[in-house]
């Protein structure tokens, strides 16, 4: 039978005189908080904070079964904590000195939805001092009409607006932002702007990772397995390559573009040629080794963008890339099941043409780099021109005799600078 907290208050639960404000359905009010036995309590599997770490172990076979409770919170405690050692050994620390000052929120049947962190170093504190502890929480209960949605939204608050920033993994946020507003829509943006405290902009950037990191495993046959994203530290460079499609591509959105009604089919055609290499170059120049300097990735694309797909060589670095890309797309899809194991054995399988990839980047980088090294001045040259032509004679006749001579010493400098260049050019 499912435990009910509210039942068991007065006997294995004690009430406190303490209270915790919460804002439930749009009301805000000072709820009363119980010291419960860390045994009554149990992790949410829907934590944002461990997405990847749980995606991870599903994809490799396990299962989370909470009817093994213990088993069960032992799996994702170690989420818990390798999802941030630091902050969660400063947390026990400090619990174990000043005792739990922060009251976290459980339901009614246990399930923890604020204060996974300090839940955590109480069950260490336990194993390690043998003595018995509490977990101090607001007990919610379902059937006063709390539904789903309002339990994420108070997560939300709670994790985004009350309290400093989350510390998420980058990845393990996006996942979150994808299952909540993209693929259960339990959100509209607006909606989450409100309860996070972000700017729209922001929220609206997020979206378009998260649903550019989704095309990314569906490039590499690795669907759901967000735990790959974090491997391979995507934040940073999926953010880049937002900014470098939606300014290739004028007007058009990530998240919108791929759609079966997306009129100009051309467009979908040259949108998934330029992203593919994209995907294909983080492929090709990430580390894959956890002992390998991983490098820049995020500028390695930022580049990419600046100096092969926004300038005018995109077109011949396309045409030579793609062989590349089909080879490392159809590897992929040929696998029965990707991980991170094999992501990187196909690394190494490919290891020829990951070589070959970053050749030609760095060649038409290089290309782009000499191009601009030699217009350069001309486009400096102009300038400098245009600034001189907003001088008019009038004012330069009319100049008193301080800043005549003033005038006179940068007029001497100019003319200087224009007797080099012609001798450079032997004019």
């Amino acid at each position: 039978m499912m435990i009910k907290l509210n039942d068991l208050v007065g006997s294995r639960i004690m009430m406190t005189d303490s209270t915790r404000k919460l804002t439930i359905k749009g009301e805000t009010k000072a709820y009363k908080v119980a010291k419960i036995p860390l045994d009554l309590c149990h992790y949410n599997d829907q934590n944002g904070r461990i997405a990847t770490h749980i995606s991870e172990h599903i994809s490799n076979g396990n299962t989370l079964n909470k009817s093994a409770l213990e088993e069960y919170n032992g799996v994702l405690e170690d989420f818990i904590y390798k999802s941030n050692p630091t902050a969660l050994d400063a947390t026990k620390t400090n619990i174990d000195k000043f005792g739990q000052r922060v009251p976290g929120v459980v339901l009614n049947d246990g399930r923890i939805i604020d204060g996974n962190r300090r839940f955590t170093a109480l069950r260490k504190l336990k194993r390690e001092n043998g003595k018995d502890l509490y977990f101090e929480a607001v007990i919610l209960n379902q059937e006063e009409g709390i539904e789903e949605r309002d339990i994420k939204r108070l997560e939300l608050n709670l994790q985004h607006a009350e309290e400093k920033p989350v510390d998420y993994d980058p990845i393990d946020n996006l996942v979150d932002v994808y299952r909540d507003l993209i693929e259960n829509k339990l959100f509209s943006e607006i909606e989450y702007v409100e309860n996070t405290n972000k700017k729209p902009s922001e929220v609206a950037l997020m979206m378009k990772k998260a649903d550019l990191m989704v095309q990314f495993l569906d490039y590499i046959n690795a669907e759901g397995k967000y735990y790959i994203a974090r491997d391979l530290a995507l934040d940073g460079p999926l953010q880049e390559i937002v900014r470098i499609l939606e300014n290739q591509f004028k007007g058009i959105d990530v998240r919108t573009i791929l759609s079966t009604n997306h009129e100009d089919k051309g467009e979908q055609a040259g949108y998934f040629r330029v992203r593919n290499a994209l995907f294909t170059a983080i492929f090709s120049k990430r580390k894959l080794n956890e002992t390998d300097d991983k490098g820049d990735l995020s500028r390695d694309i930022r580049e990419m963008g600046k100096f092969i797909i926004n300038a005018s060589n995109r077109e011949d670095f396309l045409d030579e890339f793609d062989d590349i890309v089909e080879e490392v797309y159809e590897t992929f899809q040929d696998l029965d099941a990707v991980d991170v194991s094999s992501v990187r054995e196909v690394g190494r399988e490919l290891a020829d043409v990951r070589k070959e990839a970053q050749k030609v980047i760095d060649k038409h980088i290089e290309d782009s780099r000499l191009v601009t090294a030699k217009i350069k001045p001309v486009e400096l040259l102009n300038k400098a021109f245009d600034d001189l032509k907003r001088i008019e004679v009038e004012q330069v006749k009319r100049m008193d005799p301080s800043t005549e001579q003033e005038f006179l010493i940068v007029y001497e400098e100019v003319q200087r600078k224009l007797k080099e260049f012609g001798e450079a050019l032997n004019v």
